[in-house]
């Protein structure tokens, strides 16, 4: 009889914990907190909005895509947190994210690249890509 008590103490705490978990999870991660985590910046421009954030439960590897809007004076200080190096690019913003569900699209005209020694020694990428405007974005991490 106490055995079975024992474990129904463990089971009910541990789904409190998961329940307290996952509740922490959806109150307190919001898409603009993913933007600057993604990011690396402690702080989203005022002009930032619109952000959209998909992040797919992944086990090994750390994936994220989120789509913003931002003033194009402002764009700058969204890219401060990573050494990138850009070109011109074509395409659709959608083609470079990793999961491109509920996402803004929009058609690519220049693209920020971020990856090489910043990732340790597994690799990953962050790439922003921008429109014509420079008022659309979309970046994309993939840490393996």
């Amino acid at each position: 009889m106490a055995i079975r008590r024992k474990w129904l103490y463990a089971v009910s705490a541990w789904t409190v914990f998961v329940i307290a978990s996952v509740t922490s999870i959806v109150l307190y991660d919001t898409s603009e907190r993913t933007l600057r985590s993604v990011l690396q910046i402690e702080k989203l421009p005022k002009s930032v909005n619109n952000v959209k954030c998909v992040v797919p439960l992944v086990m090994t590897d750390d994936l994220a895509s989120c789509s913003f809007q931002v003033e194009p004076s402002d764009l700058v200080s969204t890219l401060a947190g990573w050494r990138f190096s850009g070109a011109k690019e074509r395409g659709n913003s959608l083609d470079f994210a990793s999961d491109p569900s509920d996402l803004t699209q929009f058609k690519v005209d220049y693209i920020y690249r971020a990856d090489g020694d910043q990732f340790g020694p597994a690799g990953g990428h962050v790439i922003v890509v921008i429109d014509k405007d420079r008022r659309n974005a979309l970046v994309d991490l993939y840490i393996e």
